[in-house]
């Protein structure tokens, strides 16, 4: 699942909307990032006294599927004409960050960031890895017999 970024990407509300409406039309669908599989975005309604972020899961033209009330808004009526657009919220940074820095690679050296158990771990060509386990403040170096012992002392100075 990934959430998706436009630029400057907005359009306005076709017809107007209840507060529970989960899908209505928009004046130009084409406005918006391309959705894909478990693809979504988020976007706000903005009206002359509220703005409500919504997560949306599905664009089919000029017609969008969304969940309403997203980020500690809450659903609310909303008017023909009021502008929809695609800003950065916390709930997008939040999804970003969770599936975008989840595992890093190059090739060789790998970052893996575990939110079950809250470690980070980063893994060097020769099989030596460095944990950081939040709660304790600990970071563990371990180089495995007949490894590299470069990369384990670069990070322990790193540190």
């Amino acid at each position: 699942m990934a959430v998706k970024f436009a630029n400057n990407s907005f359009s306005t509300l076709s017809a107007g909307i209840d507060a529970t409406q989960l899908t209505f039309d928009v004046a130009d669908g084409t406005k918006f990032p391309t959705l894909g599989g478990s693809d979504h975005m988020y976007l706000s309604i903005v009206g002359g006294s509220y703005t409500e972020i919504v997560k949306v899961t599905g664009v089919s033209t000029n017609t969008l599927t969304v969940v309403r009330g997203q980020d500690s808004t809450t659903g609310t009526i909303a008017n023909s004409g009021d502008r929809i657009e695609l800003r950065v919220t916390t709930a997008m940074l939040l999804d970003a960050f969770s599936s975008s820095f989840t595992n890093i690679t190059d090739g060789s050296n790998i970052i893996v960031a575990d939110s079950t158990s809250d470690t980070l771990t980063i893994t060097g060509t020769g099989g030596t890895t460095v944990t950081n386990t939040p709660g304790s403040d600990t970071i563990t170096i371990d180089t495995p017999a007949g490894a590299s012992k470069g990369f384990a002392t670069a990070m322990a100075i790193a540190l």
